[in-house]
């Protein structure tokens, strides 16, 4: 029979149990802590127009004065074989064709996303300018959904925006959903 030692609290206020004499541990991830908590949020730009080269599918920039927005995951699919710019920007104007209000993936937690997103997003210039901020590249089959997992490794303070684009254009649709969590500084 599993006993629980409250003396014995970790960062993230887990317990460690003992079991039989031994310590069970089960770590959390940091994002599985952030949803926990209610500081993880998804943002999807879903049957969008790929006008390639023109707009930006999904633009999503921190507000947070105090936390950073790192990226979890990224979800894409296209009605046709394109590949994806993954880039980033600072100090822009976002600007695009529809606000997209941050889902949080704790639907009992009471938090809102201190970011803005935009379908077809216009405000930044990274297109015209050869992405100079590329972070990656990477190819989507056509009609297949494709899961990037990024794990963190995109980091946003205040200002900065993520955004994905579709170097080929589509007939019927688009999709781009950025997975991430709220972490304090």
């Amino acid at each position: 029979m599993a006993e629980e030692l409250n003396a014995i609290v970790g960062p993230n206020g887990q317990t460690v149990l003992v079991d039989d004499g031994r310590a069970r541990i089960n770590p959390r991830t940091d994002f599985e802590q952030a949803l926990l908590d209610g500081r993880a949020f998804s943002w999807a730009a879903l049957n969008k127009d790929a006008d390639a080269a023109h707009d930006t599918i999904l633009g999503l920039e921190n507000n947070s004065p105090t936390d950073v927005l790192k990226i979890h995951k990224l979800i894409v699919s296209h009605d046709a074989a394109s590949q994806i710019q993954v880039f980033t920007a600072s100090a822009i104007t976002m600007a695009g064709t529809t606000a997209v209000v941050g889902q949080n993936l704790n639907r009992a937690s009471g938090r809102v996303a201190q970011a803005t997103a935009y379908t077809d997003e216009t405000g930044n210039t990274e297109q015209g300018s050869s992405y100079p901020s590329l972070v990656f590249r990477d190819t989507v089959v056509a009609d297949v959904v494709k899961e990037i997992l990024i794990d963190g490794a995109i980091v946003l303070a205040e200002n900065q925006m993520v955004g994905v684009d579709f170097t080929t254009a589509g007939t019927t649709f688009a999709n781009a959903t950025f997975i991430g969590w709220f972490e304090p500084r």
